[in-house]
């Protein structure tokens, strides 16, 4: 099956799942352990300047957090529904009609990382992809550290309170509500003493803020694919992620990209040069 890489908003995403159709000829239906079950979604709206040469340029991205009994799940909302639809649509070989959505945009996701915390018990865990390796690693969650702060306001008709630690190389701010005791919130970040409703960095190049909470009718079960992960850290981690984006051009040659879409994605990975964690 041949991919066309029309959008380069998806050329990414795309040349992952032709490189994950060559080692397992499998593009979304890969075999996944169910850890929990969550019935609680929150979304977020994620406001980010991905490029910190027009600082002016926002991008915009929803997130989902689904709060589980024992764990919870952050995802792009988008990429949820990605790789959900189109297990649905590989188990019913209707994986043609489904790719020529794709090309439209019609399920555009710049961020496609998972994030599982308390999982395991006392740690999270980051699965992403960085062609064309399947990375996972574990971070403890009490490193975590916040430092309460005395400020107080109402934000969605909530009391919150303020908050503030360093992470990634940046300096973060969150207004938590004691209102809403879940001891959780959007990315990585979580162990305050109620629901993060807003966190942004210093430079608010990274905005996450609370749109929605809602109980579901049905439960949602929080899967983890079972695959070859590779394991890694958090810094080795990062470290593969900038060495993609310098080698970006051979890798999308590898991926089977022509020399034109080859550019776009060098182009387009350029304005890249801003992520959430350095």
């Amino acid at each position: 099956m041949k991919v066309s890489y029309t959008n380069i908003q998806f050329s990414i995403l795309i040349c992952s799942l032709i490189i994950t159709l060559n080692v397992s000829a499998q593009y979304f239906d890969f075999p996944s352990k169910v850890i929990d079950k969550s019935n609680l979604l929150i979304t977020y709206s994620l406001s980010f300047k991905q490029d910190s040469t027009e600082p002016d340029l926002k991008r915009q991205e929803d997130m989902y957090l689904f709060i589980g009994e024992k764990t919870s799940l952050f995802i792009s909302k988008n990429f949820y529904h990605l790789m959900h639809l189109g297990r649905a649509a590989e188990r019913e070989g209707k994986l043609d009609n489904f790719f020529n959505e794709m090309s439209t945009g019609k399920y555009r996701a710049r961020f496609t990382y998972s994030i599982y915390k308390n999982y395991p018990k006392g740690m999270l865990s980051y699965t992403d992809k960085v062609l064309p390796t399947f990375f996972l690693y574990e971070e403890d969650m009490k490193s975590f550290q916040w430092r309460l702060i005395n400020d107080q306001d109402t934000m969605n008709g909530y009391y919150v309170q303020k908050a503030s630690m360093q992470y990634g190389g940046r300096i973060w701010n969150a207004w938590y509500s004691p209102e809403m005791p879940i001891s959780d919130g959007p990315y990585k970040f979580s162990g305050l003493p109620g629901l993060i409703l807003k966190i942004s960095d210093s430079h608010e190049h990274y905005v996450f803020e609370m749109t929605e909470i809602e109980r579901l009718e049905k439960d949602v079960f929080l899967e983890i694919l079972e695959m070859d992960w590779v394991k890694t850290n958090r810094k080795d981690f990062l470290k593969a992620e900038q060495n993609f984006r310098n080698d970006i051009i051979n890798r999308a040659r590898e991926a089977g990209a022509d020399s034109h879409s080859q550019q776009a994605a060098a182009r387009s990975m350029a304005k890249r040069n801003n992520p959430i964690e350095f």
